[in-house]
């Protein structure tokens, strides 16, 4: 019972009690006479006695609502209690047929369990060979199919294994057949365009005679920034063009190999990586080269000169050596001296050997400083591999690559100018001596005759 308790009804009978006091004392002040104040007090006594039987009676019947009340909670925690109960033992059932049903699935899937395994690990590699391989531009669908298998966390139905097995056996038709389709192509600018393509198995892609690459992250065809040779684009041109049997020229690499001569340097970029070192040996050859052509050209007009005078020594002729040599000797023909005919001789053989010789030594010079300035360069860029290393290491080849680079180029510069200069060199002195030759002898025989003619003429 939520009666309350007899401290509370004793409070309260205190209270009430005070409360009539305070009444009556309030209603003495207000009475005449002690009839009035007795009578006012029995009727509040009376009122009040009214008043607690009626909270008394309320009081009993909340207390027997409350009674009601827990009757119905203990009704309902009981009938709780009897469904926990049917569930604990429905769970408890449910546990051992699983348990059960369990051990009859791995009974009865047997091998499955290892196909499945398998079955996933095909489809992983085949899906990166799939995602690697050309022929998936002009197959796009494929990777979807294959990147379903690929994920797949139940064991395969026979559908999905024949759907694996188609997938595996057109990468291996395609891959030795040679298509044409349209696929967009990307620009080095990064440009797009539609294009006629033609696959050559797993190997190129070409378009016309350019060459493409395959960026398999994006699934795009790529033109090549750099293309190979003429000869091998035009054999990818005559592969795009012509229905028939051609030559092609494939990378057996996939694409490795042209991806390399995208990254190997032109002439010109090596030449830049020769610098300054680099930029005065080229002048330096260039130069040496220069004089080189100019001497042969001389020597060249000297040499047929003086094989025409050679053909008509009678009539001696001043644009060449050998006659100005012979015009000389004509004009000192009368002296009886032989020793001032040779010096008159000798001065003017010696004045066109002279003009003859000129620029030889330049060249020779040239070829010797060239592979000195080649090993400057060396020099200079192992100084800069040196300084890289010493501020980040070598942990990064990269940083070391430009001082290296440089080292080689200007090495090679260096043996490329003094090798042509030199042998140069050593074919104008040879036809340098060669006319000489043909001069001295021409003189000595000139002077001999004339010793000759002095002998008769004192015997």
């Amino acid at each position: 019972m939520n009666l309350l308790p007899k401290s509370s009804r004793l409070s309260s009978a205190i209270t009430g009690l005070t409360l009539s006091l305070a009444v009556s004392f309030s209603a003495v002040s207000q009475a005449d006479t002690l009839q009035e104040l007795y009578q006012q007090i029995s009727k509040d006594i009376s009122s009040e006695a009214s008043h607690n039987s009626e909270r008394e009676q309320r009081f009993r019947a909340a207390a027997g609502e409350q009674k009601k009340m827990l009757s119905d909670v203990n009704a309902q925690l009981a009938e709780q209690e009897k469904l926990r109960a049917q569930l604990k033992t429905e769970f408890d059932n449910n546990e051992v047929s699983l348990a059960e049903l369990s051990t009859q699935l791995d009974r009865r899937t047997g091998n499955l369990g290892e196909l499945f395994g398998v079955f996933r690990q095909i489809a992983g590699d085949t899906q990166q060979v799939m995602f690697d391989s050309v022929i998936t531009v002009e197959f796009p669908d494929r990777t979807a199919q294959i990147g379903t298998l690929a994920k797949a966390k139940e064991v395969p139905t026979i559908a999905e294994m024949q759907q694996l097995w188609g997938l595996m056996l057109q990468e291996i038709s395609e891959s030795a057949a040679v298509s044409r389709f349209d696929a967009k192509v990307v620009k080095p600018s990064g440009e797009t365009y539609d294009a006629a393509v033609t696959r050559v198995g797993t190997f190129n892609i070409v378009t016309g005679d350019k060459y493409l690459s395959y960026a398999s992250d994006s699934q795009q065809l790529v033109e090549l920034s750099r293309q190979p040779a003429g000869y091998i684009q035009d054999t990818a041109a005559d592969i795009s063009s012509t229905a028939g049997e051609v030559n092609f020229a494939i990378d057996p690499s996939r694409g490795a190999l042209l991806g390399l001569l995208v990254q190997s340097p032109s002439l010109f970029e090596r030449v830049q990586q020769g610098k300054e070192v680099g930029y005065a040996i080229i002048a330096v050859g260039i130069v040496g080269m220069l004089i080189v052509l100019m001497r042969f050209l001389s020597l060249s007009a000297v040499s047929r000169r003086m094989k025409r005078q050679l053909k008509d020594m009678d009539h001696p002729s001043d644009d060449n050596p050998l006659g100005r040599m012979m015009i000389a000797f004509y004009e000192n023909k009368h002296l009886n001296d032989l020793d001032v005919i040779s010096k008159k001789l000798d001065e003017v053989v010696f004045k066109d050997i002279t003009d003859m010789r000129k620029g030889l030594s330049t060249i020779k010079v040239m070829a010797a400083i060239a592979p000195l300035m080649g090993l400057l360069g060396t020099v200079t860029g192992m100084i800069g591999t040196f300084q890289a290393i010493t501020l980040f290491g070598t942990g990064d080849p990269k940083l070391m690559a430009g001082g290296i680079s440089q080292a080689l180029i200007t090495t090679v510069e260096g043996l490329c100018a003094a090798i042509p200069l030199l042998l140069a060199s050593n074919l104008l002195t040879s036809k340098n001596q060669q006319l000489s030759k043909v001069i001295g002898e021409q003189a000595s025989g000139m002077v001999a005759q004339k010793a000759a003619e002095i002998a008769s003429q004192k015997s």
